[in-house]
């Protein structure tokens, strides 16, 4: 497994290739909470290629994340994945962030996820 962090446009790129396994998982989790903390990165954009579906979310501690970004209003997570069965298990996740009143979506493509992320930045700029 290998994942790499890059800020791009006020956006937190987390990409991330071959994960097997659960600690796999954790280890990504940890270290893509401890990059956004230190950017102090709000939108967020996570890359899934070459790797395994997670559909126990619990096993993963996945609610605990929801909850974290759940009490930062402006957080908003974008998922996008290389396979269908990936995508599948985003969208799984999806709907248990949304459970939790956390702002995650799964996206088919990568012009879509970042309109999302930046939609309402944009209209709260144009407010002011």
């Amino acid at each position: 497994m290998r994942y790499r962090f890059a800020m791009e446009d006020d956006c937190l790129r987390a990409e991330l290739v071959g994960r097997e396994t659960v600690a796999e998982t954790v280890e990504f989790i940890t270290a893509l909470a401890a990059e956004a903390e230190r950017t102090g990165a709000t939108r967020t954009l996570v890359w899934v290629r070459r790797s395994r579906p997670i559909f126990r979310v619990e096993q993963y501690r996945l609610s605990e994340l929801f909850r974290q970004i759940a009490a930062n209003r402006d957080a908003r997570v974008a998922l996008l994945a290389d396979s269908e069965d990936v995508r599948a298990a985003h969208e799984y996740i999806e709907v248990l962030a949304r459970q939790n009143g956390a702002a995650v979506r799964a996206f088919r493509d990568e012009a879509t996820a970042r309109d999302w992320l930046g939609a309402e930045r944009l209209q709260s700029q144009e407010k002011r």
